[in-house]
């Protein structure tokens, strides 16, 4: 490790980190193109093999390869495009600014990813520096789209089979934490249809607005009482309702959607059963209750067992770096990872920065950390990608 230390370049590393934050790239709309030019243009400096990859025009995903001996392909994938910075008055400094204080880099993107980014580009430029050897493929996964469910961008390239690592460490601002389970997300539409009146009789009609006030109710009393040991229990909330023409019309019809968190051993399947189950639970009280149920958005739970190779690894080389044992957390977002895992990959999440700071007007990354990362994730695919054991 002192050997990969006395390759790491501070103002290469916090120089990079400045130019992508001031490239924007927010998503949406996702013009995310002169990012990925700026990317493309490190990989190459680095003497990767770099390709380009578009879901959609002008907003392409970067994958970069490092081949050594024959071995295992260790994944790195992040993501470059960004929320909105949204109302500048908000901010403190100028959001594509870069400016520095105080140890930290302040803007949109700084942390959430192009912070973890900028620290896996300066892992390979040590690696490379240090003449390691590597025992199989390092692989840059550096995409669009994650802001919006990354279907254009990591999703797209698993699809595609351009991307099929065999292990992989997703950057997310997780201060350095290994994230071994995330939740997964269901996303439903719930529908309740009625009969319309003139409000001045509505004995006359059914509410469909009356009835969704009941069912509301009895999704989370239906809500199964699990739980999951980094990752809590699964939670349901009511995002969106839609419901009547007028106010003097008994509503004919309410649509409201739902944002149904699962964790690992839950499936589309029993989460359709427990709704199915408020909707009984709801025509106890109104027997002629009409409710469709539509699945609009999935995406599955998952886990990695603790003594994973890849959550050891990334664990101690960690744990070397920052002299602290690095916890073993769970995320209970929607990430990039869950592509990597349905395409057979053992994935963690792992990456410098403050996850509640992402995403808001005070977004920043402290330096400090960003050497960590840069200098952990050297370590770590060192030793992920050294010789095996029987070789």
């Amino acid at each position: 490790m002192a050997d990969f230390a006395a390759h790491l370049d501070r103002d290469r590393l916090v120089g990079r980190l400045s130019e992508l934050v001031q490239t924007a790239s927010e998503n949406p709309p996702g013009n995310e193109l002169a990012v990925a030019r700026l990317v493309e243009g490190y990989c190459r400096s680095l003497g990767l093999d770099v390709a380009m990859h578009e879901a959609e025009a002008d907003r392409p995903s970067v994958v970069a390869r490092w081949s050594g001996e024959a071995g295992p392909t260790l994944g790195y994938c992040s993501h470059y495009d960004v929320v909105p910075a949204g109302d500048v008055r908000l901010w403190a400094v100028d959001p594509f600014g870069a400016s520095i204080s105080d140890g930290r880099m302040h803007g949109r993107g700084s942390s959430d990813a192009k912070g973890p980014i900028a620290a896996a580009l300066e892992a390979v430029e040590i690696l490379r520096r240090a003449g390691a050897d590597l025992h199989g493929t390092l692989e840059l996964e550096l995409v669009a789209d994650e802001e919006t469910m990354g279907f254009k961008g990591a999703g797209y390239l698993v699809e595609q089979g351009i991307v099929a690592p065999d292990i992989a460490i997703v950057g997310e601002p997780t201060s350095l934490r290994v994230v071994r389970a995330q939740r997964g997300a269901c996303w439903i539409r719930i529908t309740t249809n009625g009969v319309a009146a003139h409000g001045s009789a509505p004995e006359r009609g059914i509410s469909a607005v009356r009835h969704m006030a009941e069912l509301v109710l009895r999704l989370e009393e239906t809500l199964p009482d699990i739980t999951h040991p980094v990752l809590g229990g699964p939670t349901v909330s009511v995002g969106t309702i839609r419901g009547g023409e007028k106010v003097n019309v008994i509503p004919a019809s309410c649509t409201i959607e739902v944002d149904r968190r699962t964790i690992p051993g839950e499936s589309e399947e029993s989460v359709l059963a427990t709704i199915d189950e408020a909707v009984e639970v709801a025509r106890k009280r109104f027997p002629d209750m009409d409710a469709e149920v539509e699945v609009l958005f999935k995406s599955n739970p998952f886990e990695v067992g603790e003594d994973s190779p890849v959550v050891r690894t990334v664990a101690q080389s960690m744990s070397e770096v920052t002299g602290r044992e690095t916890e073993l957390v769970g995320f209970r977002g929607a990430s990039d990872a869950r592509f990597l895992f349905e395409a057979g990959a053992e994935v963690i999440l792992c990456g410098p920065g403050d996850i509640t700071l992402a995403h808001t007007a005070r977004e920043t990354i402290d330096l400090h950390e960003l050497e960590q990362a840069a200098l952990g994730y050297a370590v770590s695919f060192a030793r992920l990608l050294g010789p095996r054991e029987d070789s």
